[in-house]
């Protein structure tokens, strides 16, 4: 039947597996589609209500629920690299909405905090500043989020032109036409960071 289709269930008959497989592949595009679309429209209602991306209310949010962080404690909170963090807080900086302290003096690499303007922004998204994805993942129970993650390292091993630098990048960065290249060329400035 099957035993030269490991993927397949050797206990059904090989036409009822490959539709089955088959529908379960299209099933799954739908809901990466559906993934991807919670998150652009999470990013265009930040974009409208606060006049920010959705990364930088990420940012905002981490430093509101531990302020005083380092560039480098918030880039690993936020999975991102540390001249991308720098970008983000020069940003938010020159927005008005986070301030940094050198409290241990000037050779003492600096701590960032919201402004109350900051604060303000932040308090007012509390259950999606860290963006849809990561909060619905943080709602899952233990046992489907090990499940997610092992389907997800599967599907990453088989996915043609997969570049492990990407898992570090704003996910606008790599959606926008050109992706990690036009980032990097446009100095990620001049475009709104999104994830």
């Amino acid at each position: 039947m099957n035993a030269s289709k490991p993927f397949l269930d050797l206990s059904q008959d090989t036409d009822v597996a490959w539709a089955r497989r088959k529908e379960a592949i299209l099933a799954t595009l739908k809901m990466f589609r559906m993934s991807l679309d919670a998150v652009r429209r999470h990013s265009e209602w930040i974009e409208s209500r606060h006049g920010i991306s959705a990364v930088e209310l990420w940012g905002l949010w981490e430093l509101s629920q531990s302020p005083g962080q380092r560039v480098v404690d918030l880039a690993k909170s936020m999975a991102l690299p540390r001249p991308n963090t720098e970008s983000l807080l020069a940003g938010l900086i020159k927005q008005g909405l986070v301030k940094q302290s050198n409290a241990g003096g000037a050779d003492v690499t600096g701590v960032f905090f919201t402004t109350a303007e900051g604060q303000r922004i932040a308090d007012a998204s509390p259950q999606f500043g860290q963006g849809v994805l990561k909060a619905a993942m943080s709602n899952l129970p233990d046992a489907s989020l090990m499940k997610l993650f092992q389907a997800m390292s599967d599907l990453v091993q088989n996915l043609p032109f997969a570049e492990e630098s990407a898992a570090l990048q704003p996910m606008a960065d790599l959606l926008r036409p050109g992706g990690q290249a036009e980032a990097a060329r446009t100095g990620g400035e001049t475009l709104p960071l999104t994830f």
